[in-house]
């Protein structure tokens, strides 16, 4: 179906822009993955910026999902000024993101510029992804072509989302110091962490089913991403012993747990509308980004509890 016709109000709101499979039974030993959301504590005495270049090259899992979330919304209703505004900061993320890690950029606390040949292999894959991508996202962000780069985005974003995980677990060989975690710290931001890329998926998913843009996500698809985040959210919230998953640690983690669990209720609701009635409009639909954005902002900042508590637990 053609996504959108009506573009009205884009280009003002543009104006403002400043700029997989994962189940319960992953719960084990830490992957490369789990410390690129855990790297951030590993502070040594020779700091050559691995710990940031880690912690950078995973945040570009989550923004592959983000764009074309973003993208979808903005093809369908036209004015969701959030939603251009999510876009055109994500995308100037992602490049940032990407030049930093080669180049290097002290401001980031990425020191230097890459030499290890693997990682800068993993970099040039994504960088020959980004480029037709990236285009894409700005012929969106300038309202025109608004259907074949929306068709660009919905078959090419798991590619990109796959690269990127590629280049946390290269960029985890070569950097991280498991030593200064024990496991069961790795686990924990490890799934507060990916609980971050969920909400994009799902964002992502069910604009998808919305629109009927199949390739985005279908309705078995987005349920499976739920189920995967409210699995983990219950696992975090309440520890799950017999998978490894201990309790929060601190009244601070148990509260901003306690409440994203609220927020997701009035989330879910929406979520649900959609699974069953296949569409919910586009003024909820650019409420449920919204949700889901929110949803994004809490889980950043557990993951971010779960590190402080990290570095001071160990």
């Amino acid at each position: 179906m053609k996504l959108t016709s009506n573009i009205s109000g884009l280009r003002t709101a543009l104006r403002a822009v400043t700029l997989s499979t994962f189940t319960i039974l992953t719960f084990g030993l830490p992957t490369f993955e789990a410390k690129a959301e855990t790297a951030a504590i590993n502070n040594t005495s020779h700091d050559d910026g691995g710990n940031q270049r880690i912690n950078y090259s995973g945040k570009l899992r989550m923004l592959s999902q983000r764009m074309p979330a973003a993208a979808c919304v903005i093809a369908y209703s036209g004015n969701s000024e959030s939603a251009v505004q999510a876009l055109g900061a994500a995308s100037v993320e992602f490049g940032k993101i990407l030049i930093s890690l080669r180049d290097g950029n002290p401001d980031m606390g990425i020191i230097g510029a890459e030499k290890r040949r693997n990682t800068l292999a993993k970099l040039d894959e994504i960088k020959v992804l980004w480029e037709p991508f990236h285009a894409a996202i700005n012929d969106i962000l300038e309202g025109k072509n608004i259907d074949a780069s929306m068709k660009y985005l919905s078959e090419n974003n798991m590619a990109l989302l796959g690269a990127a995980k590629a280049l946390v677990t290269e960029e985890s060989a070569e950097y991280s110091n498991p030593a200064e975690l024990t496991q069961a710290d790795a686990l924990l931001i490890d799934f507060a962490g990916r609980q971050r890329m969920l909400t994009q998926k799902i964002a992502k998913e069910s604009c998808g089913v919305e629109t009927g843009n199949a390739p985005l996500g279908s309705v078995d698809d987005m349920k499976s991403t739920i189920s995967m985040f409210e699995m983990t959210l219950g696992a975090l919230r309440d520890g799950m012993p017999a998978a490894g998953v201990k309790a929060p640690p601190t009244d601070e983690i148990h509260n901003s747990l306690v409440a994203a669990t609220e927020h997701w209720t009035e989330t879910k609701s929406l979520l649900e509308s959609i699974a069953g009635k296949g569409s919910i409009g586009s003024e909820k639909q650019d409420q449920l980004f919204d949700l889901l954005t929110q949803g994004l902002k809490e889980m950043n900042a557990i993951t971010g509890l779960y590190t402080e508590y990290s570095k001071s637990a160990n």
